[in-house]
């Protein structure tokens, strides 16, 4: 099933050198947010990025010979309704979803129904390889050049992702629905107490949601014993990350934070008395204690019944489908068909000229390093940052409308623990004008030093591409679209961006530029050697002691890319795919070529894979040198 997306940064953007050390080294933190689409990504067969093994170019696009005896006009007509009932299925497929993605759902045609949270089974998930199938060959029957560009664009997107997901067939039994950090049971909670609120009826929703949360984990948990059984359920490190954390979520019921952000959410609620208002809080008290605290805790317990039942402790590749897996998730997660092999080299050849160009920036400047350690910058408070992010990136980024206004909002005491310095909870399509960054004041983080963490939040980051993009009143199906490396790669992108415009020294910022790709490209050369190429912790161990890294860190990170393969690779490769794009299309128009209109291009394409934005910048450049 799929859940909605929020943009969460785990890392403050601290100076952290990797290859020359000074002394004393911060441990880098990870890099993980709260995806778009979670738990069992082959559920949504038209929005997944399938993979294939060994050394291939990106995947061509080619539309063969249709007999379409309709007009243009009645295939357009058509292709519109087609698009619009997808969208309807796909946002309808749990009421979290439908939530977080539509304000008002009768203007998409979508009826009031009875709250779910979708289903976790085999028989779902195979489900799901028929709907791509029935959506092929339905996309089959339209002639291709009858269509708009802009159907055109959405056509290669549906089509592309539903073909290739067909493949997922192979590996539905090694589904994960669990993980310390992007598993269900860690993002429910946070996506319930971030659920909206436009009226009664949603709280009532909301009140019924909880009441089903111990039948969904029964079948997560059903699930789980049955890759127990194939010999490829989880290893006893990350059950037992996952038990302790449930546990830690259940330790004081009365004081759950969904009890307490609850009763202050309902309060705002226009049209609640306060009659009412009491009324809804018992229940959702009731709810809390007697159907979601004791889902957790028999989740807890059939976990631990099933810790010990792992065949493997090592990556992926150890597994007998594991490496295939592998590159299905890779793909899945970043857009890109380059293969693992592609990608490896890749990730090698950056490390080396990255630790090169860092080298030379310190030789050069020897203070530099110690001055971005001690890195000060002259926008301490994040309203105040992101105020002059968002006039400061008008040189090179495309206007938005002054109808966009965002608030910035600070995490709920219940919260601070559990959650990250900074995030952007991205809105409702026909809301999007209406946006909220949210910042930690928890005392582990300091928000004076959060800079480039605001600019991948805010802008030109995640906020900025939101709505840059719904401002071109896409087809309601392309925000539906997930492509984990087009949102996170331009995250990283904006981030790297925005150290240019923080009012630092020129080289301390590029120097911190660099780290930054450095530590994305190393974490993600970890999760590439331990899923791929068969290391262990021993062999990770002597890698990243190259770069400073301690034996219990790097026990940290082994066990990290263990429990959530694929994670780091959607910032990393994303963004080295965006840099790319950037230098080819430098390199066609040279002189011509002019930032600002790339970004406009990019983002105004949307997400995609990278073998359509590919596609639809070779029809940009021509038009550009046709100017």
């Amino acid at each position: 099933m799929e859940y909605p997306k929020n943009n969460y940064q785990k890392r403050q953007n601290d100076f952290e050198n990797i290859e020359i050390r000074k002394n004393k080294r911060k441990r880098p933190g990870k890099l993980t947010y709260l995806a778009l689409f979670v738990c069992i990504f082959a559920l949504l067969g038209m929005f997944c990025y399938q993979s294939k093994i060994g050394p291939f170019a990106q995947d061509a696009l080619t539309h063969s010979h249709v007999n379409d005896s309709r007009t243009k006009e009645e295939a357009q007509r058509d292709f519109d309704k087609l698009m619009d009932e997808m969208f309807q299925e796909e946002v309808t497929d749990n009421t979290i979803t439908l939530n977080y993605m539509v304000k008002d759902k009768a203007a998409y045609g979508i009826q009031e129904s009875e709250p779910t949270l979708g289903e976790v089974s085999m028989s779902e998930l195979k489900n799901s390889l028929l709907v791509s199938e029935n959506r092929i060959a339905t996309l089959e029957t339209y002639d291709y050049e009858k269509l708009t560009k802009e159907q055109q664009l959405v056509y290669d997107i549906v089509y592309t992702l539903s073909k290739q997901n067909l493949e997922a067939a192979d590996f539905l039994e090694y589904t994960e629905c669990l993980g310390p950090t992007t598993g269900i049971q860690a993002q429910l909670p946070v996506y319930f107490a971030e659920y909206h609120f436009y009226g009664r009826e949603d709280v009532e929703d909301y009140i019924q949601l909880l009441g089903l949360v111990p039948k969904y984990f029964e079948q997560i948990l059903a699930f789980e014993q049955e890759k127990s059984k194939e010999g490829i359920f989880m290893s006893d490190t990350t059950a037992q990350a996952i038990i302790e954390q449930c546990s830690a979520f259940v330790k004081n019921p009365e004081k759950n934070y969904l009890i307490t952000v609850f009763n202050k959410k309902i309060a705002e609620v226009e049209g609640i008395s306060s009659a009412e208002q009491k009324a809804f809080q018992e229940k959702n008290k009731e709810a809390v204690l007697k159907s979601v605290i004791p889902a957790y805790q028999k989740l807890t317990e059939g976990l631990t019944k099933l810790k010990g039942t792992g065949k493997n402790k090592n990556g992926l590749c150890h597994f007998k489908k594991g490496k295939a897996y592998y590159a299905y998730l890779v793909k899945a997660a970043t857009g890109s068909s380059r293969s693992l092999d592609d990608i490896n080299t890749m990730l090698d050849d950056n490390i080396t000229l990255l630790k090169k160009e860092m080298a030379n920036i310190m030789a050069d400047s020897p203070d530099v390093y110690y001055d971005a350690q001690d890195i000060s910058y002259p926008y301490h408070e994040p309203k105040k940052a992101m105020e002059h992010l968002k006039e400061a990136i008008q040189k090179d980024f495309p206007a938005l409308d002054d109808s966009i206004a965002c608030e910035i909002k600070y995490v709920d005491k219940s919260l601070e623990e559990s959650m990250s310095p900074a995030f952007y909870l991205t809105p409702a399509i026909d809301n999007y004008q209406n946006n909220v960054v949210y910042m930690n004041q928890n005392e582990k983080y300091d928000l004076s030093k959060a800079f480039a963490t605001i600019g991948h939040e805010s802008y030109p980051g995640h906020l900025y591409q939101t709505c840059y993009f719904q401002s071109t009143n896409p087809a309601p199906v392309r925000s539906a679209v997930n492509v984990g490396g087009y949102t996170e790669g331009w995250g990283t992108y904006a981030e790297l961006y925005s150290y240019d415009l923080a009012g630092i020294d020129k080289e301390v910022a590029d120097l911190l530029q660099k780290n930054t790709v450095l530590t994305l490209c190393i974490y993600a050369k970890a999760d590439l050697g331990v899923n791929y190429l068969g290391w262990n912790e021993k062999k990770l161990q002597s890698y990243l002691s190259d770069f400073g890294f301690s034996k219990s860190i790097s026990r940290t990170i082994f066990d990290s890319m263990v429990a959530e393969p694929a994670d780091y690779m959607k910032y990393t490769i994303g963004y080295l795919e965006i840099e790319e794009m950037i230098e080819s299309a430098k390199k066609q128009l040279g002189d011509a070529f002019v930032l600002k209109d790339f970004h406009q291009f990019f983002l105004s394409t949307g997400p995609a894979p990278f073998s359509v934005l590919q596609n639809q910048m070779e029809a940009w450049v021509a038009e550009q040198k046709g100017k």
